[in-house]
C-alpha cells in the first residue's frame, strides 16, 4: 500500500508576521490595483474585439456607430488607465 501524504498540510512560505508593515501593505494594495487595472483592460479589449467582429462580420451603419461608440467609451479609457498605471 502507498503512503498518503496531505498537500498544503505544512506551512507555505510568505513573510513573518514581523516582516509585515505598513509599507507591505501599501505595496499590495498598489500591487492589486495594477492588477484590477489590466484584468479590466482585457475583458474591455475581448469585448471590443467581439464588437468589432460582429461589425466586420455583417457591417452596417448602427453596428460602426455601436463600435466606434464602444471604443471611445470604454476601451479608450482603459488604456489610458493603463499606460498611466505602467
Amino acid at each position: 500500500m502507498t503512503e498518503v501524504r496531505q498537500l498544503f498540510a505544512e506551512a507555505q512560505p510568505g513573510p513573518a508576521a514581523d516582516e509585515v508593515t505598513r509599507d507591505f501593505v501599501e505595496v499590495a494594495r498598489k500591487i492589486a490595483a495594477i492588477c484590477a487595472t489590466r484584468i479590466l483592460l482585457m475583458i474591455a479589449v475581448l469585448a471590443g474585439v467581439g464588437v468589432w467582429g460582429l461589425t466586420i462580420w455583417d457591417p452596417t451603419h448602427d453596428r460602426l456607430y455601436a463600435a466606434v461608440a464602444f471604443s471611445l467609451v470604454f476601451v479608450l479609457p482603459q488604456v489610458g488607465l493603463y499606460w498611466r498605471r505602467g
